[in-house]
């Protein structure tokens, strides 16, 4: 029997305070692991921890600023003295929607082009921040003997997506890091799992569709594209995690969650 066979050490997720992350913890949570949220937001964590606890779930909770090398060391440091981590789901991520040009409004006008400036936020979140959730997590196991499993959360987007360079690029990044880190980090029993979600159709996408009519409709036309003609409750994504997460011999692969396929471009 291996060690993560003969217990259930702590789970964290980073990202976790709101939509799809808090939907994830609380189904680690559920299926009785030791859970901690952790996010940037103080206020929105709370609220996080009532509302599972109105649900019969109890989560921890944890402030980290993902991009900060610094409060994500402090964040492991902190979890290190709860006992063994062997669960570290990165959910922590925005979407940017850019194409890399735009013409011209009126005749004679200028072209535009994608700003770096949002590119390096995009990629900062998206990529960097895995990078420093699952280094400090992948040292956390090692150094405990922990048969542990990190789950990136990517998109379905990352093979690339019409008007989403820096976040397509950033999540086509993880999921490279997803590869790369299964192939180091398998011999130390360390398995590394990406999920890659399709639209899911939660809180967030309902409340922006309700307060532009027009998001309303491209989201109508990009449902319509979907082979299962409907976007993704955030259980079904957070239920892949928990089967990512029980299954021992999956690693270094995208389990894809996307209804069948994501279009390239909405006419």
């Amino acid at each position: 029997m291996t060690n993560s066979e003969s217990r259930i050490g702590q789970a964290l997720v980073i990202g976790g305070s709101r939509g799809l992350g808090a939907a994830i913890a609380s189904a680690l949570a559920a299926d009785g692991r030791p859970t901690t949220v952790a996010a940037r937001d103080a206020g929105q964590l709370e609220r996080c921890r009532k509302q599972a606890a109105e649900r019969g779930v109890e989560l921890s909770t944890a402030q980290v600023d993902t991009v900060s090398p610094e409060s994500v060391g402090r964040l492991f440091a902190e979890l290190a003295h709860r006992g063994e981590l062997d669960v570290c789901v990165m959910a922590a991520g925005r979407n940017l929607s850019r194409p890399l040009l735009r013409p011209p409004r009126e005749p004679g006008g200028a072209w535009t082009a994608h700003g770096v400036e949002e590119w390096r936020e995009t990629v900062e979140l998206n990529l960097t921040g895995t990078f420093l959730a699952g280094r400090e997590a992948a040292l956390t196991m090692a150094r405990s003997g922990t048969r542990g499993v990190l789950v990136p959360i990517v998109s379905c987007t990352w093979p690339g997506s019409w008007g989403q360079s820096a976040y397509a690029a950033a999540k086509a990044g993880v999921v490279s890091l997803t590869r790369s880190w299964a192939l180091e980090l398998g011999e130390l029993g360390i398995r590394v799992v990406a999920v890659a979600p399709g639209v899911v159709d939660g809180a967030a996408l309902r409340e922006k569709c309700e307060r532009l009519p027009a998001h309303a409709r491209y989201m109508e036309r990009l449902r319509q594209q979907v082979p299962l003609r409907r976007f993704a409750a955030e259980h079904e994504i957070a239920d892949a995690v928990v089967h990512a997460v029980a299954n021992q011999y999956l690693t270094g692969t995208v389990l894809e969650v996307a209804g069948g396929g994501f279009p390239a471009r909405i006419p």
